[in-house]
C-alpha cells in the first residue's frame, strides 16, 4: 500500500493521527516524539510498504557513506560522493538490477540523502541517525515529496509534542479534505470519464488536442491532491511540510511556474543542479565575460538533467529539454529587455493584458511539455 494511492491508505493515516494524539496525552513523559514517529514509519514499512528491505538497506548504505566521506575525506570534492549516493537511483532509471536495489520513492529519498550530504558542515555535529531515518521515511512525504530540508524537518522533530496543537490539527484536516476531493474525486473523474476515453495513438487532431488538455487537467488535480494530503497529514502528525503546489497554471513565466509546480523540487534543482553547474561554467575563462550564456547553459543543463532524472527515455528527456528551452528563451528576453530599458514585445501594452497573454502562452507550452512527459505520444 503506497501513500495516498487509494482510500485504504486513509484508514492507516487515521491510525497514525490517533496514535500521536493518544501518545501526547498518555505517553509523552515516557515516549519521546522522535521515537514514536520512527516507530510509526517502521510499522508502515514492515507491514504495508513493498520492498522494505531495499529501503532499509539504502538508508544504512547512505548514512554509512556520508559518515565515511565526512570523516575520511572532509575536504574532498563532493561530486563523487553525490554520484555514489545516487547510484541506486541511476540503476532505477537505467533499469539495472531493479529487483535488488530499487523501491517506490527511491528518487525522492535519494534527493533527500544528497541534500543532507551536500549541506553538512564538517565543523558541526554529524547528523543524528534517528533524525536521519525519520527524515527519509516520514510516510506522508515518502513517495513523491515534497522534498523537505533536513535542518527544517529536524527543528519540527525536536519541538515534538508541542507541535500537536488544535490549530495545526484543524488546518491539517482542511488540507486532507481538499486533497481527497482533488485526487480521489476530480482527478479520478477526469481519468475515468475523459482521459481514458481518448486514444493516444489516434491521428485525429481534435483527439490529440483533447488528450493534451485532459492529461494536463488530470495531472494538475492528482498532484495538487497528493500535495494537500501530504501537508495535511504531516500537520496532524506534528510536522509542517513545505507548501509544494500553488496554482501553477496561473504562472506568467517559466521561473514562476516552477515556484508554483512542485516548488520543493524546483528549489532543490536550483540549489544542487543549477548553482553548481553555473559555478563550474564560471571556471572557463572564455565564459567569464558572458553571464547570459552561462545562465542559459546552466538552465538548459538543469532541466535536461531533470528529464534524465525522471528516466532514461526519450519522452522524459525531450520534456526536460523543452522546459529548459522555455527557461532559456524567457531568461534571454528578460536580459535584453533590461539592457534596453524597455519591454521588447509588450512595450505600451497594459500590464493586465500582458499578464493574461503571458499566462495563456505559458500554460499551453507547459501543457505540451507535460503531455510529452506522459509518454502517451511515444
Amino acid at each position: 500500500m503506497l501513500p495516498f494511492s487509494d482510500l485504504d491508505f486513509t484508514g492507516l493515516a487515521a491510525f497514525f493521527v490517533f496514535t500521536v494524539l493518544l501518545a501526547k496525552v498518555l505517553l509523552r513523559r515516557w515516549l519521546p516524539y522522535r521515537h514514536l514517529l520512527l516507530g510509526l514509519s517502521l510499522f508502515y514499512l514492515i507491514f504495508f510498504f513493498p520492498k522494505p528491505f531495499q529501503l532499509v538497506g539504502y538508508i544504512l548504505f547512505s548514512y554509512g557513506t556520508i559518515w565515511l566521506l565526512a570523516n575520511k575525506y572532509p575536504k574532498g570534492n563532493k561530486l563523487w560522493g553525490t554520484v555514489l549516493l545516487a547510484l541506486p537511483m541511476i540503476f532505477l532509471k537505467a533499469q539495472w538490477l531493479t529487483d535488488w536495489v530499487t523501491f517506490a520513492g527511491l528518487s525522492y529519498v535519494s534527493f533527500r540523502v544528497i541534500q543532507v550530504y551536500m549541506d553538512h558542515d564538517n565543523r558541526k555535529p554529524f547528523p543524528n541517525f534517528l533524525d536521519f531515518c525519520n527524515f527519509l521515511i516520514f510516510v506522508p512525504t515518502l513517495l513523491i515529496g515534497p522534498i523537505d530540508r533536513f535542518q527544517r524537518f529536524q527543528k519540527d522533530l525536536h519541538k515534538g509534542y508541542a507541535n500537536l496543537d488544535r490549530t495545526r490539527w484543524w488546518s491539517g484536516w482542511e488540507d486532507l479534505l481538499l486533497g481527497l476531493f482533488q485526487k480521489l474525486v476530480v482527478a479520478e473523474a477526469i481519468q475515468r470519464y475523459w482521459l481514458s476515453e481518448l486514444d493516444p495513438s489516434s491521428s485525429d487532431l481534435w483527439i490529440q488536442v483533447q488528450s493534451i488538455y485532459a492529461y494536463g487537467a488530470y495531472l494538475y488535480f492528482d498532484f495538487a491532491g497528493y500535495s494537500s494530503l501530504a501537508i495535511g497529514l504531516g500537520k496532524m502528525m506534528g510536522i509542517d511540510i513545505p507548501i509544494n503546489f500553488n496554482h501553477p497554471y496561473l504562472a506568467h513565466n517559466p521561473k514562476e511556474f516552477w515556484k508554483r509546480w512542485h516548488k520543493s523540487l524546483g528549489d532543490w534543482l536550483n540549489d544542487y543542479f543549477f548553482r553548481p553547474i553555473y559555478k563550474w561554467l564560471n571556471g572557463f575563462k572564455s565564459l567569464k565575460s558572458k553571464p547570459l550564456l552561462k545562465q542559459n547553459l546552466a538552465l538548459f543543463a538543469t532541466f535536461a538533467l531533470m528529464g534524465l532524472w525522471n528516466g532514461f527515455k526519450a519522452h522524459f528527456i525531450l520534456s526536460g529539454c523543452l522546459f529548459g528551452l522555455f527557461s532559456v528563451v524567457h531568461n534571454s528576453y528578460v536580459y535584453y529587455s533590461r539592457k534596453q530599458g524597455r519591454d521588447l514585445v509588450f512595450q505600451g501594452v497594459p500590464e493586465k493584458v500582458t499578464r493574461v497573454i503571458s499566462i495563456l502562452v505559458l500554460v499551453h507550452l507547459c501543457l505540451v511539455a507535460i503531455y510529452i512527459f506522459s509518454g502517451r505520444w511515444f
